[in-house]
């Protein structure tokens, strides 16, 4: 009797202790089953902000976005018509309080907006009070505030103050992909390179020397060959006889005199400029320009400011309506 009940004995302990093994192991495979869904979970959710994260070369190099960004704040007049060319609004923009700067073509698409003070001077409280997820600024006039900007959102920093038409091209192309709009970039640039074909076509006197020009108060700023508005003459056919590695230097009454350009495209600041005064110089009769009568004035903000596809169209046209068959 005794020894039967040792033997049942030892059998429970038995079955206990497999009951016990499979039960661990039981466990083993739910635990692994489920660090395995974690980790498809994981690695799902990591997939889609991959698909969504965008990496850029700008002027300073490589910058890396986690997602296509929707507050934008745009620096700069010619970063505007860069957005609102691809379809995109920026949520704060540095007009210099003065709406009335940007082109025509960029109000007729330009949304709500709040403005964030000076071009030159970023107000940094009010650039953060619209909560931006991405900053564009260029890397001449903000140098000295890029630290700053990053304390609020990623920076996409452009060579824009002194760009050609060709860098401004670039630029363009940088912006469409860093807000995920690189089709309807490709688009609109197919759009843009169909009209300057078509103002070349418009245009034969590629002999005329032409030189666009900033006219205020005090001071004569020509736009060399090197500039945007002036590597825009030279796409369409006609010199600028201004070559100089500056893009906008200051030119005295003699050294006009000296280019004699045949054509003068003048961007006025002021009602009254320092051309009324150089008018009543007998220098001023002897530039060609002036001989033949062709002297046209046209706004800056289209040809200066609003550096990108609308303000260089608008360009194309103004010299097309003047000096075109």
């Amino acid at each position: 009797m005794v020894h039967r009940m040792k033997h049942f004995i030892s059998l429970s302990l038995i079955l206990m202790v497999i009951l016990s093994l499979a039960a661990c192991g039981q466990a083993s495979d739910t635990n692994r089953t489920a660090g395995q869904e974690n980790n498809a979970a994981g690695s799902e959710e990591s997939g889609a902000s991959g698909a969504e994260a965008i990496t850029v070369q700008d002027a300073r190099g490589e910058l890396k976005l986690e997602k296509v960004p929707e507050r934008i704040v745009a620096m700069d007049f010619s970063f505007t018509d860069m957005l609102v060319s691809l379809g995109v609004q920026p949520v704060g923009i540095a007009d210099d309080g003065s709406p009335e700067l940007f082109m025509d073509s960029v109000k007729d698409k330009l949304g709500q907006y709040t403005s964030v003070g000076s071009r030159y001077e970023p107000n940094i409280e009010l650039i953060s009070s619209v909560q931006p997820d991405l900053i564009i600024a260029d890397i001449n006039k903000h140098s000295a505030a890029l630290a700053q900007l990053e304390q609020i959102a990623p920076v996409l920093v452009l060579d824009d103050f002194q760009a050609d038409y060709d860098q401004m091209l670039k630029n363009f192309n940088i912006v469409a992909k860093a807000v995920g709009k690189e089709k309807e970039g490709a688009t609109r640039l197919a759009e843009h390179e169909q009209l300057v074909k078509e103002t070349q076509e418009k245009l034969s006197a590629s002999d005329l020397t032409i030189l666009p020009a900033v006219v205020n108060p005090t001071g004569f700023f020509g736009h060399s060959d090197h500039s945007y508005t002036g590597s825009i003459v030279k796409l369409l056919g006609f010199t600028d006889p201004l070559q100089n590695e500056k893009s906008y230097p200051e030119l005295a009454l003699e050294q006009l005199v000296e280019l004699n350009p045949q054509v003068l495209f003048l961007m006025p600041t002021e009602d009254v400029t320092i051309v009324n005064e150089w008018e009543k110089n007998p220098l001023w009769s002897k530039i060609d320009a002036v001989v033949n009568k062709h002297i046209y004035t046209v706004e800056r903000r289209n040809w200066s400011l609003s550096r990108g596809l609308l303000g260089s169209e608008q360009i194309m046209l103004d010299i097309a309506a003047e000096l075109g068959n």
